[in-house]
């Protein structure tokens, strides 16, 4: 499995899921190589051999299960923060007539939605990689089966682990930049608002000065 670490390893990893939607099917990186298992199995009874190949199984069914909350969560975040990018372009010609630092705001907050939702879409249709065993190959493997089986599923359930933090790590960055986004856009609202208030008070004032006696009275000279 591809590993992205160093520096600035989230975002870049983050990033690489963006991507990669352009490039479905391709096996998508994790932070960390799965931890291998290089030892076998000690010797076990056939009890503790059937115990411990049903606790593989259950991990197995639970990295599943992770994976599709994971996902359903992720499709729900999508169509969030499709209706933020909605209701930010749709404030496009309002801002165009603010000062620049608001503009800048606006394309901060329209930047930050859009790849909250390519993360979002990247969980979706990102190849994951879990472990599996392969009944074929288990027929064909070393005997006695049941201990064969056993340590097959001992270094197996590393790669789904390792899968499943990484998805969950893209999501959470996924919210983080939805939620800033909506924030930013709140300011963007609340700056407009203020502008226009600004204005109106000053409209009110020129035209009220227009129309009064006091202005419009010629001045005349003062009695001696």
């Amino acid at each position: 499995m591809p590993v992205i670490s160093g520096r600035f390893a989230e975002a870049r990893l983050y990033l690489v899921y963006c991507v990669a939607l352009l490039h479905p099917g391709h096996t998508m990186p994790t932070f960390a190589e799965p931890e291998p298992h290089s030892r076998d199995v000690p010797p076990l009874s056939d009890e503790e051999l059937g115990l411990l190949m049903e606790e593989g199984r259950r991990q197995i069914d639970r990295q599943m299960a992770d994976l599709d909350r994971i996902r359903n969560r992720a499709g729900a975040l999508a169509t969030v923060a499709l209706a933020l990018i909605a209701a930010v372009m749709g404030k496009l010609a309002d801002v165009l007539d603010h000062h620049w630092s608001l503009i800048a705001l606006w394309a901060t907050s329209c930047a930050m939605a859009v790849l909250s939702v390519a993360g979002a879409a990247s969980i979706l249709s990102a190849r994951a990689v879990l472990g599996r065993t392969d009944t074929r190959l288990a027929a064909q493997g070393t005997r006695p089966m049941r201990a064969s089986l056993a340590e097959a599923y001992v270094g197996t359930v590393s790669i789904g682990e390792e899968t499943i933090r990484t998805f969950l790590t893209v999501f959470r960055d996924a919210v983080t930049l939805a939620v800033a986004a909506a924030l930013a856009f709140f300011i963007v609202l609340g700056g407009i608002a203020l502008n226009e208030h600004g204005t109106k008070n000053t409209d009110e004032k020129e035209q009220k000065c227009l129309t009064s006696t006091t202005c419009s009275a010629p001045p005349y000279p003062s009695p001696r």
